[in-house]
């Protein structure tokens, strides 16, 4: 999958597990802000629709099911990625795991890729996910994106984007938190990325990211509403554009 840089959401849900471990967020390597929630058991479930900065055609369109448990989460994710006559097609098959002060979140990806006029190319790939809290205020977010890449660099079949990002959370209190980090690959190191997430109320909060090397910036809002969330985000990198994405989902 290829890097995203920022982003418009829309999403729909009952309390789920750690934001940070949401499959569809990691597999589409949108950056989310760590919560302290769990869910209940039962089954989610969501859809979800992504255009790449707002090139005609190009995007990226899917659903997922999940089985929650008081220790973990399980997740099948489904996605077509590409545009008429080029099309990557993904299963994502996750398992989110809390040990302690650690949670973590395996993901492997199994894609096709769909070239008009050529025979049908399989790569496999996936995403490792770690969120440690440090402190009660501090935590520490470190995610590997595929990962067959990095150990197996010239493996055809493990060909992808390699990428593995820092992120750092501190929220001094329930209403404020600011976040910085960093992200590098095997070409090249950065963005550089700042954020800050303020809760105006129980019910709204506002989160931006601001990456450097090379410019971009996303902001969104989240409300809840009678157990349900409805957040909207929207993002520009210079040079590219807009990248806006689209999710909703619930629980049962």
């Amino acid at each position: 999958m290829r890097p995203i840089c920022f982003y418009f959401l829309i999403s729909l849900f009952v309390p789920v597990c750690l934001v940070a471990q949401d499959p569809v967020a990691t597999a589409l390597r949108i950056p989310s802000w760590p919560e302290t929630g769990r869910a209940n058991e039962g089954i989610g479930w969501s859809a979800f629709s992504r255009q790449y900065y707002c090139i005609s055609n190009w995007n990226a369109t899917g659903l997922s099911a999940s089985y929650f448990t008081h220790r973990g989460q399980s997740t099948v994710v489904l996605c077509r990625d590409g545009i008429p006559r080029f099309s990557w097609y993904h299963l994502y098959l996750s398992h989110f795991r809390q040990f302690k002060a650690l949670n973590a979140m395996l993901q492997l990806r199994f894609s096709l890729i769909n070239l008009n006029d050529q025979p049908p190319v399989f790569r496999l790939g996936g995403n490792i996910l770690t969120t440690w809290s440090v402190s009660q205020t501090t935590k520490l977010q470190v995610r590997i994106c595929d990962f067959p890449g990095w150990i197996l660099p010239s493996a055809v079949v493990a060909r992808g984007d390699p990428l593995m990002d820092f992120l750092f959370f501190h929220e001094p209190d329930t209403r404020f938190g600011l976040a910085a980090g960093f992200s590098m690959s095997r070409a090249l190191f950065g963005p550089v990325t700042t954020g800050i997430r303020m809760k105006i109320t129980d019910q709204l909060s506002l989160l931006s990211f601001l990456d450097v090397m090379p410019l971009g910036v996303s902001v969104g809002i989240s409300w809840k509403i009678n157990g349900y969330v409805v957040g909207g985000w929207l993002g520009h990198r210079s040079g590219l554009g807009l990248t806006p994405f689209m999710e909703v989902g619930g629980n049962y």
